[in-house]
C-alpha cells in the first residue's frame, strides 16, 4: 500500500550463479561488480509489507549469488536525502520511488543510469524483462528514448465504490460524463450521498477537476494548456463547459456534507462505511481503509467516464532507478532481475496487495477492475503529468484556485481569471 505517500497520490546484469541464466551485458554507467554487496536506500518503512517482500527477495538473492544487499529503510522522502549527495557525497547503489519523483530527482539533474540493458536481460523465472514490464508502461520511464526506472508496482487512478451496494454499476459502469451524472441524480433523489472527498488534500481536489477535463480536451491537452506563459490558454468554451461540469457536482450536493472542511482521511473512510457512492483517487485506497470497511464490502473500480472521445486511465508506476554514480550498479541491475522473477515480484501482489506489471501474476482482488482498465483504455498520467512537467505548479496555481471552485467558493470566470494570474506569476519566476 502506498498510503503514507499522499503527494504521490493525493511506484540484473551479467551471470548470477549457477542457472539463473541473467545477462545484462550492455548496460552502460560507472561502477562494476567486485565486491560482494550493494546499498539500497527504499521509499518503505521497514514494518510495512512491501518491505517484508524486498527483505525476502534480497536475503533469497544472497543466498543464489552471495551478493548482499544492504538496505536502509528510508521512507517515502528517500530521495529528498539522495538530491545532496548528487552534489558531491556517497549515493546509494540502488534506489525506488514513484516514477514521477525519480524523473524530478535524478533525471532533472542528469543522475540516472541507462537501464536499457538491464530491460533485455532475463528473470529467474526465464522470462525477460521486456516481458515482464510491458512497455505500455514505461511511457514515462525513459528520457530521451532511454530507460531510468524500471517498475515493480502499477497505480491506477479513477472511480472505486461497493459492488455490493451498487451491482447495476458493478454489471455495466457508465463510459460516458452524460450517464455517469444521471446516475448520481437518480442516487441522490433516492437519499443517497453520491460522492466521497476529502477536500483539504489538494491533489484529491484536483483529480476530480482534472479528470473531468481529461475526458473532455484529450490526453496531454491539461498539461498543454499549464505551459502557457500568460495563463490565458485555458479561457476556451470546451475548458469552460467542462469546468461548468465541475460546478454542478458542487451546486448539485453530489459530494457528501462537510467534505469543504474535512480532515484526512476521515471523508474516505466514511465512504468505505457505506456512506457515499464513489470515491475517485489511486489503487491505494483498498489499503488504505480495508480494515475500514463494512462486512461485505465489495471494492469494484471503474475508469473516470469521458465527456467526449475516449476514456483514458491515469497510470503512474512505482520502481527502480539507480543513480549514475553507484559504485555497485551491475550488483544493482542483478538485484533488480532477481527481483522481477515471478517467486518474488508476485509477492507484491499476493502479500503487499498491489498490481504489478506483469500480467501473468494474480492481481489482488480488490485490484482486479483496476488491472483490467489499465490493459484496456489508453493511459494518462495523473493530474496529466502537470506536476511532473512544472516542478511545483500543483501546489501553487492550480491546487489553490481549484480548492475555491470544487468548494463552491468561485465560479468558472472566476476560476479562469485567478488560475491565469497566477499560472503567469509563475512562468514570471520559472519561465
Amino acid at each position: 500500500m502506498i498510503q503514507s505517500s499522499r503527494t504521490a497520490r493525493r511506484t540484473l546484469s551479467v551471470l548470477l550463479a549457477a542457472g539463473l541464466g541473467l545477462t545484462v551485458a550492455a548496460c552502460g554507467g560507472a561502477g562494476g561488480s567486485g565486491d560482494k554487496a550493494l546499498t539500497y536506500w527504499s521509499m518503505w518503512r521497514e514494518n510495512e509489507p512491501q518491505a517484508q517482500v524486498l527483505k525476502e527477495s534480497a536475503e533469497a538473492f544472497k543466498k543464489s549469488t552471495g551478493i548482499e544487499v544492504k538496505i536502509e529503510w528510508q521512507g517515502r522522502d528517500v530521495l529528498k536525502k539522495v538530491a545532496p549527495a548528487l552534489r558531491g557525497g556517497d549515493l546509494p547503489d540502488l534506489v525506488d520511488q514513484e516514477e514521477n519523483q525519480i524523473r524530478a530527482t535524478l533525471v532533472a539533474n542528469n543522475a540516472q543510469r541507462d537501464l536499457s540493458g538491464l530491460y533485455g536481460s532475463t528473470t529467474p523465472s526465464g522470462a525477460k524483462v521486456s516481458e515482464v514490464v510491458p512497455d505500455r508502461y514505461l511511457t514515462n520511464a525513459k528520457k530521451d528514448g532511454k530507460l531510468f526506472m524500471l517498475p515493480y508496482t502499477l497505480l491506477g487512478f479513477g472511480l472505486f465504490y461497493n459492488g455490493a451496494a451498487l451491482p447495476e454499476v458493478a454489471s455495466k459502469p457508465p463510459a460516458r460524463w452524460a450517464d455517469f451524472t444521471q446516475l448520481l441524480a437518480k442516487r441522490k433523489s433516492e437519499g443517497k450521498t453520491p460522492l466521497a472527498l476529502d477536500g483539504d488534500v489538494g491533489d484529491y481536489n484536483s483529480y476530480w477537476t482534472i479528470a473531468v477535463l481529461q475526458g473532455a480536451l484529450g490526453v496531454g491537452k491539461v498539461s498543454e494548456l499549464a505551459k502557457d506563459h500568460a495563463g490565458t490558454a485555458w479561457n476556451t468554451e470546451a475548458v469552460k463547459n467542462a469546468l461548468g461540469e465541475v460546478r454542478k457536482l458542487v451546486q448539485n450536493g453530489y459530494f457528501i456534507p462537510g467534505y469543504d472542511g474535512s480532515k484526512f482521511p476521515a471523508v474516505q473512510e466514511k465512504w468505505a462505511q457505506g456512506e457515499a457512492d464513489f470515491v475517485n483517487v489511486g489503487s491505494w485506497v483498498p489499503s488504505e481503509v480495508g480494515k475500514k470497511a463494512v462486512p461485505g464490502f465489495q471494492f469494484k473500480f471503474m475508469p473516470f467516464p469521458a465527456i467526449s472521445g475516449k476514456v483514458n486511465v491515469p497510470s503512474s508506476t512505482v520502481g527502480f532507478a539507480i543513480p549514475q554514480r553507484a559504485k555497485q550498479a551491475e550488483n544493482a541491475e542483478k538485484f533488480v532481475a532477481f527481483f522481477l522473477g515471478d517467486e518474488h515480484l508476485g509477492k507484491i501482489s499476493s502479500v503487499a496487495k498491489n498490481l504489478t506489471p506483469n500480467a501473468k501474476l494474480t492481481a489482488p482482488p480488490e485490484l482486479a477492475d483496476v488491472g483490467k482498465a489499465l490493459a484496456e483504455h489508453e493511459l494518462s498520467r495523473p493530474l496529466d503529468g502537470v506536476d511532473a512537467d512544472y516542478p511545483g505548479y500543483n501546489n501553487e496555481v492550480f491546487n489553490p484556485v481549484n480548492d475555491q471552485l470544487i468548494k463552491g467558493k468561485i465560479d468558472v470566470d472566476q476560476f479562469l481569471t485567478q488560475l491565469a494570474a497566477a499560472q503567469a506569476n509563475y512562468w514570471k519566476k520559472n519561465g
